[in-house]
């Protein structure tokens, strides 16, 4: 509400309390039973109910003009309340200088034998779970007494418990866990662990093969392999150059550490940004603290059970899932993930709870787990709703031994919100906005849908953070008027959303990339010197306040819940012989969120182009996810006047072999290779029978 509505309402107030003086001075006096005629005498009743009438009479014109002139305060009233306590709450928890590390100890010591992990048939109580972490950081520790605090080791492990204390025994020892995505392999792989300025990388016996293939460049790179058996199949034959790891006949008794400080460095968690190859971003334990709060709205209690499925590498299944439910108590997603590890682990240990795991995400299984762990909440990507809605449905759907309390998660589209939780009986659904490398996000409190949170007027003028600008997309940047700050965009306007970088909203970058760090920064959006993180979003605000995520722009879009770089794919591509030149984009594909990528692509001069072959190549140099589900052979590219590839038109064609005149080809996995796009394939992808 701007400053003319406070003036109209205060007005009104003014008004009308006038108002009522003067008629109840009239009602007194006509009421006065005092025989001097000249004189009107008021008792204390009489003031009494003079003033009480003021102000009922007051209130109730205030009241309706409000709803008459500001429909939502009664909610803004509540949402303001609501953050003036979760600001209170984290200043305090900030003040203290607590570490998720001194939070679990502190549920270790108050509830040891509480569960804090479930996966498949197994219980971990707090107790257990720090016992391992503690011989994690001993084993590591004593293996090599060099190593020191801040240093980096990669993890390379699948879901599960071990991944957990692996991960807790790092941090006690000081030091940085990095968590790499276990759907890498060779280039791509060794990249993040260079990157990483990693010692050493501990991966799981099931992800032996992926390691063997780099076993000689990790050698000449002089980083050292450790395998932990994070399974119970028999540890494969390794070479002499390969540790396993055995904490068995270790001391689970407490690590004595060097005391935490929020400000330290606590892991790296892998992103694509908005451009470029996937870049470790620097989580220090201040920013797993702040996570972690975005369940203070779900009221999470140590009898709450939280379920994760997706890969806990990810933030959001280790920083808003596990770390925050062990804080209040609480139960498990794939954990190398962002939104896996910062809004699911962390989160729930934070809150002393239990965290159930996934080995990896089934649409088909999802729900027998909930049934299983008796779980009252989950973790949740757009795609993961879907895939679930798309399963056929069953006479149990939203049938649970215990109620689904809250759902917390990003990407949840508004045309199936409803259905999908009206279907499964989910409570409340929390939806977020935000990015592992940000300074600033959004949650959906008040469950309207398709939003991912507010900034209300009140917000605006206290903090004054989000900023919506007007957007270039030929350059990528951020238009600028004639005085050379931003173009703000009025309310109900698309844009791109930038977040001011403060003492209480720091930026800290990226691991050892400075300029990486720095491309991510706007100056001078308001003022001169001032600096904002650049999101890479774009975002719409409306009159009330109400945040939309409209789309992602940049380099990198979202596919299957990963996120692809351009770059990086266009680099894979490029290695191939055939192939002189690569422009890769996302394509929109009906029923599917996200966007799949498409490449379009130039034949060397004397190359066959061997569809078989590509398909081996592509499929060595990339995750599944980000192998080109389309490819285009062009002529010549087209590009702008500074070479770069232009891609506007490419988006808008997509693969509609209706306008398109070049040869395109569509991958068969099944078969392994690369097929010719015909109109039946089209049909297929319409109808949703080709699946990707």
């Amino acid at each position: 509400m701007p400053s003319a509505g406070f003036w109209g309402l205060g007005r009104s107030a003014s008004l009308t309390a006038l108002l009522s003086v003067v008629i109840g001075y009239y009602w007194i006096r006509s009421n006065n039973n005092s025989e001097d005629v000249g004189h009107t005498h008021f008792t204390g009743q009489d003031i009494v109910y003079l003033l009480l009438t003021t102000i009922a009479v007051t209130l109730a014109a205030c009241y309706a003009w409000l709803r008459i002139n500001y429909p939502i305060w009664w909610s803004d009233l509540f949402y303001f309340i609501k953050l003036v306590k979760w600001d209170y709450s984290i200043k305090n928890k900030m003040r203290s200088g607590e570490t998720i590390l001194d939070v679990f100890d502190d549920h270790v010591f108050k509830q040891p034998e509480h569960p804090c992990i479930l996966y498949e048939d197994e219980v971990y109580t707090y107790a257990e779970v720090d016992g391992y972490a503690n011989q994690v950081a001993r084993w590591v520790m004593d293996t090599d007494p060099s190593l020191q605090k801040g240093e980096a080791i990669c993890i390379l492990l699948h879901n599960g418990p071990v991944f957990a204390w692996t991960c807790m025994g790092l941090m006690k020892a000081g030091i940085v866990a990095s968590l790499l995505n276990t759907n890498l392999k060779s280039a791509a792989l060794l990249h993040c662990l260079q990157v990483s300025e990693a010692k050493k990388v501990i991966f799981g016996a099931e992800l032996w093969p992926v390691i063997k293939e780099i076993l000689p460049e990790l050698i000449g790179l002089n980083i050292e392999a450790w395998m932990i058996n994070d399974t119970k199949m028999a540890d494969p034959t390794v070479p002499s150059d390969v540790v396993t790891m055995d904490i068995s006949k270790l001391s689970g008794q407490p690590y004595s550490r060097d005391a935490h400080k929020l400000t330290d460095m606590a892991i790296f968690i892998f992103t694509s940004g908005t451009t470029g190859m996937p870049k470790p971003v620097n989580v220090l334990h201040r920013k797993i603290i702040r996570a972690t709060y975005l369940h203070f709205f779900s009221y999470l209690t140590p009898d709450d059970v939280y379920y994760i499925a997706l890969p806990m590498y990810h933030s959001a299944a280790l920083l808003q899932g596990t770390f925050s439910i062990w804080y209040y108590g609480f139960e498990s997603l794939s954990m190398y993930h962002s939104a896996a590890l910062l809004q699911g682990t962390f989160s729930i240990w934070y809150y002393g709870g239990t965290v159930a795991i996934a080995k990896k995400f089934s649409a088909s299984r999802f729900w027998d787990d909930i049934r299983k762990y008796r779980a009252t909440g989950f973790h949740y990507i757009g795609e993961l709703c879907r895939y679930l809605l798309a399963q056929p449905k069953k006479p149990d759907d939203g049938v649970y031994p215990r109620k689904i309390r809250v759902s917390q998660g990003n990407g949840l589209r508004p045309e199936i919100w409803r259905e999908f939780q009206e279907r499964f009986q989910v409570g409340k659904i929390f939806e977020i906005y935000a990015a592992t490398e940000g300074n600033f996000g959004f949650i959906n409190i008040d469950g309207k849908v398709g939003t991912v949170g507010r900034y209300p007027w009140f917000m605006k003028n206290a903090i004054d953070t989000l900023e919506i600008v007007d957007y270039d997309y030929a350059s990528g940047e951020p238009k600028r008027g004639a005085d050379g700050f931003c173009i703000q965009l009025p309310k109900g306007e698309t844009g791109l959303a930038l977040t001011k970088i403060s003492k209480d909203n720091p930026y800290t970058g990226y691991k050892g990339s400075e300029e990486k760090t720095l491309q991510k920064i706007v100056s001078s959006v308001k003022r001169g010197g001032d600096m904002y993180f650049n999101t890479g979003d774009l975002l719409r605000l409306d009159e009330d306040g109400y945040v939309y995520f409209k789309d992602r722009v940049g380099d990198t879009f979202r596919w299957k819940g990963e996120n692809v770089s351009t770059m990086e794919v266009s680099q894979a591509l490029s290695k191939f012989p055939a192939i002189l030149e690569a422009n890769v984009y996302g394509v929109k594909i009906p029923g599917q969120d996200g966007r799949a990528d498409m490449a379009a692509v130039v034949i060397r001069e004397g190359h066959q182009f061997d569809c078989a072959e590509l398909f081996i190549h592509v499929t060595y140099f990339l995750p599944g996810y980000a192998c080109p589900k389309f490819i285009r052979v062009v002529d010549q590219m087209d590009i702008t006047g500074t070479f770069k590839h232009k891609k506007t038109k490419l988006v808008e064609q997509g693969f509609d072999i209706g306008v398109i005149e070049d040869t395109m080809y569509v991958i068969d996995v099944k078969q392994k290779t690369y097929a010719l796009l015909t109109g039946e394939h089209v049909k297929k992808i319409h109808e949703g029978l080709l699946k990707f």
